[in-house]
Formats: structure tokens, C-alpha cells, sequence
């Protein structure tokens, strides 16, 4: 029998990257995000430890999906590798062979057993531009008025069934910054993630009003707790 990946090399290094992720890829679901990033290592010939079980399968762990249609500025992936590699040649051996939209900004050594990046995601700060006829004055009560309640009903879709939540809580920062261009405004947020309660652009756009409207969303920054912040990433204090 011919042995499993696994079977041939336990993990000897995690590698942390911090990547890019823009163009047609916003439009890309994760799982399928999740597949290239497998192929592109694959291609490279990186030293990949693979899980047990039946369907072994390379082992990456990402912080944070991003929903469709989003683009992100700094997101985070830890590889496991059988081999040791130094982050620079791990970059230079995988960036040829990255697809547009996907861009790699750094890689750090992290422990070899460490929390999962997504049980220490705190956080994420997000840009949204939004198109509207409103007046910036305008938005900006719309943004006072919202960051005042002590509840914001919402609904959100799981299994295919609508579900109540009060979206007030999950909705750290909002601010109303400036117009990038006529008739779009820009507005940032800063959204709680949690495993059970995470907030979206979408339905902070929605609770004010603007659901519908053309939008840019991207995720500027992943905020994690203090075990899991990569080098040089500040933490909530």
C-alpha cells in the first residue's frame, strides 16, 4: 500500500503569510480560495504536511474567510511544511505560480503548535465605499445614529433559514471618513469576530439603510488576541 502524505513526513515548521487577496478573487467563494491556495503550493513543489484520515489533505489554516465580493489587504494563512524553509525562499519559490488577485506580503516562522488563528481572531477593521446620493452630513448621523442604539435588530441566513440577532454588540467602530470620488462615500468599521457572532460590512450597511447600494468592501486589518498576533501586529488593548 502506497503510504499517505502524513504517512511520509510529520510537520517540522509552521510558516505564518500575510497575502493579499483582490480582482476577480473577490468574486471567488473561500472553499474555492481554499483549493488554489493548494494548488499554487502544490505547483511549487513546497514541502507540505498533509493531514491524516482517508482524504489527507495539505494543512493550511486561515484566520478568517472573507465573504464574496470582498477583497482583502492583509490576510493570514499558516502552512505546515515537512521541510524547513527559510520565509524568503518560501516566498521567492511560491509567488511565481500565484494567480492574479493573490498577492503575498510576508511569511514568519510561528510555534509549530500554536492556537488556531481563528479561535484568537478578535476583530477586524474593514473599508467600505459605498455609492449614494446622500450628503457626507447625512451619513454621518445616519452613523451617529446607529453607534446610539442599545440594539440593532438584524437577520441573517442560516440553512437556508432567516435567523434574528442583535447586531449592535458585534459593531466595535464606525466612522464616516470622506468622499474618495463623487457619489461615493467612504466609511470604516471596525467588526467583532468571534466563533459565535461575527459582524458584516453588509448588514452594517443594511442597518443603515444602504443595502442595495454599489459597494468596495475590503478588509484592512485582522485584530487577534495576544497568544495568536503575528509579529509586529498590534493587539486590542
Amino acid at each position: 500500500m502506497k503510504p499517505t502524505p502524513s504517512a511520509e513526513a510529520a510537520a517540522v515548521q509552521r510558516l505564518r503569510i500575510t497575502f493579499s487577496q483582490d480582482g476577480a478573487l473577490r468574486y471567488v467563494g473561500h472553499l474555492d480560495v481554499v483549493r488554489t491556495w493548494e494548488r499554487v503550493l502544490r505547483r511549487a513543489g513546497a514541502p507540505l504536511a498533509y493531514s491524516a484520515g482517508f482524504h489527507p489533505g495539505p494543512r493550511l489554516y486561515f484566520a478568517s474567510g472573507l465573504p464574496l465580493g470582498a477583497a482583502g489587504r492583509a490576510e493570514i494563512v499558516d502552512v505546515l511544511l515537512t521541510e524547513a524553509m527559510t520565509p524568503e525562499a518560501f516566498l521567492a519559490q511560491v509567488a511565481p505560480h500565484l494567480p492574479p488577485g493573490l498577492t503575498l506580503l510576508h511569511a514568519q516562522e510561528a510555534p509549530l503548535k500554536t492556537p488556531a488563528l481563528q479561535a484568537v481572531l478578535l476583530a477586524s477593521d474593514w473599508q467600505v465605499e459605498v455609492q449614494s446620493d446622500e450628503t457626507p452630513a447625512a451619513l454621518a448621523a445616519r452613523i451617529a445614529a446607529l453607534l446610539a442604539q442599545d440594539e440593532t435588530p438584524a437577520r441573517r441566513l442560516r440553512k437556508g433559514r432567516a435567523k434574528a440577532y442583535d447586531l449592535r454588540p458585534l459593531v466595535l467602530a464606525l466612522s464616516y471618513q470622506d468622499q474618495p470620488e463623487p457619489g461615493w462615500h467612504r466609511v470604516l468599521m471596525t467588526l467583532r469576530s468571534a466563533p459565535s457572532a461575527t459582524g458584516r460590512a453588509d448588514a452594517v450597511l443594511a442597518a443603515l439603510g444602504l443595502e442595495g447600494n454599489a459597494v468596495r468592501i475590503e478588509r484592512v486589518r485582522l485584530i487577534f488576541g495576544a497568544e495568536g498576533a503575528p509579529e509586529g501586529e498590534p493587539t486590542p488593548a
